[in-house]
């Protein structure tokens, strides 16, 4: 199991254009991946239909991606630790 992998943690959610929305970890779907059940929230100035996947309002599942390099659309990632 990925260390601190529980449901209703907050992680990062990567949208197509790069940018950041935070979501909530509703579902464990597979602990040694990553891959997991999210919700995802939006920003009042995010534009009507940007490309949310999983869609905003609803669960979704989405997998682990450690952002080193070039962000992955569709992917969580932990918030860094400040």
């Amino acid at each position: 199991m990925m260390k601190g992998l529980t449901i209703g943690r907050i992680v990062r959610y990567m949208l197509p254009n790069g940018e950041e929305r935070p979501a909530i970890i509703t579902k464990i779907i597979d602990g040694e991946t990553g891959r997991v059940g999210l919700q995802v929230f939006s920003d009042p100035s995010d534009p009507p239909g940007i490309a949310y996947d999983p869609k905003i309002g609803h669960p979704g599942q989405a997998d682990y991606y450690e952002p080193v390099a070039a962000p992955q659309p569709f992917t969580w990632h932990w918030p860094p630790r400040g």
